[in-house]
């Protein structure tokens, strides 16, 4: 009996190259795709980010519009406002066990004016502001942060009626 060989056949030059084609067009794919998905979760972060900036700054003002004890309308408007700023401050809470040299207090400010379209009433607006830039989510690769924003910024502005700063309102 005759042993056959089993041995595979030599593989040629062409052989070689094409398989070393394959990785690095593996290699130019992987990359493209993963720049693709880093992208989309750049963004998404920084929108996520955007839309708690936003809701910080509702949580702000529906804060502020609760009834708080005070004696005049000046000490009304005092508390309303810290309660307003404290609300902001907590729904950032996340923001500041993520980047803990992240400061709510100064990235939160409310104010009192007087509405533009209904002069006898008061508007409270609370703006919230995030340094995207220097404290990112997730490292942006590099060029995308020209593309994201250097701050995210949230506001909003509700009417109080003056009547009721020192009385519950109904």
């Amino acid at each position: 009996m005759q042993r056959r060989d089993r041995r595979r056949p030599p593989r040629t030059r062409a052989a070689r190259r094409a398989r070393g084609a394959a990785a690095v067009e593996f290699a130019i794919v992987f990359l493209a795709f993963f720049m693709l998905l880093w992208g989309i979760l750049t963004y998404g972060f920084a929108f996520a980010a955007q839309q708690i900036v936003t809701l910080a700054a509702q949580n702000g003002v529906r804060a502020a519009l609760r009834y708080q004890p005070a004696t005049n309308a000046v000490a009304a408007r005092q508390a309303r406002t810290q309660a307003a700023r404290a609300a902001a401050r907590e729904s950032l809470d996340w923001l500041t066990r993520v980047h803990a040299n992240f400061d709510a207090d100064a990235a939160v400010t409310a104010a009192w004016t007087t509405c533009p379209y209904q002069a006898q009433w008061e508007c409270v607006s609370v703006a919230v502001r995030y340094p995207y830039a220097e404290r990112p989510l997730i490292p942006p690769l590099p060029g995308l942060q020209r593309m994201l924003p250097d701050q995210l910024t949230g506001s909003a502005t509700m009417q109080v009626d003056p009547d009721h700063l020192l009385t519950p309102g109904t």
